[in-house]
């Protein structure tokens, strides 16, 4: 008696199916070695913000929106809050390159591995001169404001001073705060980086240096850039490891 065989020949069609999904498992697999996607999910979301602020912009430079608040922060009483206003005013011209080769040295020191981390995030700084170059924006006048109190020379677009202190105390977080703070005080120090940048922004609307929309893309810049830089492995896993999402 002749034996049949039990095997089955798969279909030629199905075997190139297969082929397709094994080479985009491997790629998603390398895709999650490489970026964690919550993070980069993050960056393009807030960079699409930041390309729709900056449109709105190009296109009207003038908005009244942005006078209506402005002048609403202006008259507001912000009571010890507006004794931090002069901090930010201070730290955001070339006093802040101090502060940052300042903090780099901390690093190095107390959180060597945490140095690409900081170099990288540190490019903010970049976007700020590629934008502000490219977009010359009127800074606001005593005749669409209730007060102008500093009077800087550069394109009001996007906020320097913004950008420059939401990257700082993004950077103190992760490289000093995710290694030294307890596991349960963290959310409380992330909460302190996000009420200090909220108090910067307040202040820049307060002097009349920026308009409310200047202020806005300049957060956007900043959590764009922080998220890409923070998704890239290689570049955090100094700070939150290889392993962390």
């Amino acid at each position: 008696m002749v034996q049949r065989s039990t095997a089955q020949a798969v279909p030629e069609p199905l075997i190139a199916r297969r082929a397709p999904s094994r080479v985009s498992k491997q790629l998603d697999r390398k895709l999650n070695e490489s970026v964690r996607r919550p993070l980069l999910a993050v960056a393009i979301v807030a960079a699409l913000g930041v390309a729709v602020v900056t449109a709105i912009v190009v296109m009207h430079p003038y908005i009244p929106e942005d006078a209506v608040i402005e002048r609403d922060v202006q008259a507001t009483n912000w009571g010890l809050l507006a004794l931090t206003f002069p901090v930010f005013s201070w730290i955001g011209d070339a006093k802040g390159a101090v502060v940052e080769v300042i903090v780099f040295v901390a690093i190095l020191v107390f959180n060597r591995p945490a140095w690409r981390l900081a170099i990288a995030a540190g490019m903010t700084g970049v976007w700020y001169v590629i934008l502000s170059h490219l977009i010359i924006r009127p800074r606001p006048t005593t005749a669409q404001v209730l007060q102008v109190t500093e009077h800087p020379g550069a394109s009001s677009f996007p906020s320097g001073h913004t950008i420059f202190v939401a990257t700082l105390m993004t950077v103190l977080m992760l490289c000093f705060g995710q290694r030294f703070l307890p596991g349960w005080a963290r959310p409380a120090g992330w909460v302190v980086v996000a009420m200090t940048v909220l108090a910067c922004a307040i202040s820049r609307l307060e002097t009349g240096a920026h308009w409310p929309t200047d202020v806005l893309a300049a957060v956007l810049i900043a959590t764009a850039w922080l998220a890409f830089v923070v998704s890239v492995r290689w570049i955090s896993e100094g700070v939150l490891g290889p392993d962390s999402r």
